[in-house]
């Protein structure tokens, strides 16, 4: 299963209050920011399931 982003509870990195904590966590490189915007890169994910637990806004989950 793989970690999707629910656009409408995310706050991408300008109003995350972790500053896109999701990105610092990820080990693999699978969480990037691109124009903003916080992208799941599938190929990458290991399915560890830390940014999940550690999204303060709860917007990331297994689809």
């Amino acid at each position: 299963m793989s970690v999707v982003i629910d656009a409408e509870k995310c706050g991408k990195i300008k109003d995350c209050p972790g500053e896109g904590l999701c990105i610092k966590l990820c080990e693999k490189g699978a969480i990037i920011e691109e124009n903003g915007n916080i992208v799941i890169k599938p190929e990458n994910c290991d399915d560890c399931d830390i940014c999940i637990q550690n999204c303060p806004n709860q917007a990331m989950s297994k689809a």
